[in-house]
């Protein structure tokens, strides 16, 4: 697991695919549960109070992408309160400078001077060169979508 603060009050999880390999992706609920599990046990550690927005980004092939928002706290003294939201399936991205990395790559595309490789055709092969560039999802796909080129 892979936890990043991105600001006071907002948080990256990355939790890879055999730490949850017994959880049914196809029960909302369970996921909803095990993602609630997972935040509350990091809730002392990471100092996590008020009402949150969680947006989890499911990928079978690669893992749990999480994302944590605080949206208020004035009225969440020492509490917590989640509302999550599951994205089944996303697609996942490789980033990175380097576009000979990816040139065998059946989904290529390019934005802001970046190559960006669609990981679920390939990933055996991106993840034998995975620390030279990142995973990107969620939000960063969408706007990759709309606005890259196709190579």
């Amino acid at each position: 697991m892979n936890i990043k603060l991105l600001t006071k009050d907002n948080y990256r999880f990355f939790i890879n695919k055999h730490f949850f390999k017994e959880l049914d992706m196809s029960e909302k609920e369970q996921i909803v549960d095990f993602v609630k599990a997972i935040i509350l046990q990091k809730r002392k550690s990471l100092n996590l109070r008020g009402f949150y927005k969680v947006l989890v980004y499911l990928n079978k092939k690669v893992g749990m992408f999480i994302e944590l928002s605080k949206l208020e706290d004035s009225s969440y003294f020492n509490n917590l309160d989640l509302r999550v939201i599951v994205n089944n399936d996303s697609e996942i991205y490789f980033e990175t400078e380097d576009y000979f990395l990816i040139q065998n790559c059946k989904d290529v595309r390019f934005f802001n001077g970046n190559f960006y490789a669609l990981l679920n055709d390939d990933i055996d092969n991106i993840l034998k060169i995975i620390e030279f560039g990142r995973l990107i999802y969620g939000e960063d796909v969408i706007n990759l979508l709309a606005n890259g080129i196709v190579l």
